[in-house]
């Protein structure tokens, strides 16, 4: 196999959630230039119908678009139901929907109520952990499952008062190298550590006045399709020997905080 090689999708089926203008459009439309078909979703229709118009515009591009809540598990597995009508058996699940963020404007610290919990567990915890027990039987089937959920830079320095989204992140740190050891062989299991991004590059109105930028190393804001190459690294062969890891593009923020 040739090094280039390592990256193509060919033939591979990938669920995408949480894709809308952002990382989740940059990586599905990435998948599916590499070859895999893609099964994109997020709450809003009309945004993923825009999504997969283009992918399928492409030449030998293969896009569906289903709007599910990716806090229900009903609507995940109609998701997944979507995916085995379409394409057929699932390798790659990206886990992009995010969900329970409180910012100070909010209320503080107890804005954290126990519905903000509820829906911070269910998107950004519990739908990974549902969908990998939905594609299980397909990648131990065929042996080349990949699943790649998106971390935060919450999930590991607090960012007051977003305290229910920063520890479902944190919790699914250890629910990824718990599934990477339950999962393997025919499944690896990876996070991708996104920082301050945005489909730009400018910060955006609701990130000004945190300094997000001036937290990280390189003192920017990122683009979003910056994280696009991690994304491609995790979902194929190229990262064969990969599991239980965690890729950061995030600027260095959390690897040179001090």
């Amino acid at each position: 196999m040739s090094a280039l090689d390592r990256f193509r999708l060919d033939g591979r089926t990938a669920i995408l959630t949480g894709v809308g203008p952002g990382v989740g459009e940059h990586v599905a439309k990435a998948y599916a230039e590499l070859g895999a078909n893609v099964v994109i979703s997020a709450r809003s229709q009309d945004k993923l119908d825009r999504i997969a118009a283009e992918i399928n515009a492409l030449d030998g591009g293969r896009a569906r678009a289903v709007a599910v809540d990716a806090g229900e598990r009903t609507a995940l597995q109609r998701l997944v139901d979507a995916a085995h009508e379409h394409f057929g058996p699932i390798h790659i699940v990206f886990n992009n929907a995010a969900a329970g963020v409180v910012y100070a404007r909010d209320g503080g610290l107890w804005a954290n109520t126990d519905d903000v919990w509820k829906t911070a567990l269910d998107v950004n915890l519990m739908a990974t952990w549902r969908l990998a027990e939905m594609t299980t039987d397909d990648m131990q089937a065929h042996g080349k499952g990949s699943i790649i959920s998106v971390q935060s830079c919450g999930g590991f320095t607090p960012i007051p008062p977003a305290v229910a989204y920063g520890v479902s992140k944190a919790a699914l740190a250890f629910l990824t190298r718990s599934l990477a050891k339950a999962l393997a062989p025919h499944t690896r299991v990876n996070a991708l550590c996104v920082g301050s991004m945005s489909p730009d590059g400018q910060e955006a109105e609701i990130h000004k006045g945190l300094g997000l930028a001036e937290r990280n190393a390189i003192k920017r804001f990122g683009a979003a399709d910056e994280a696009v190459g991690a994304a491609i690294l995790l979902a194929g062969d190229g990262s064969s020997y990969t599991t239980g890891s965690t890729v950061f593009t995030e600027g260095g923020r959390v690897g040179t905080i001090s």
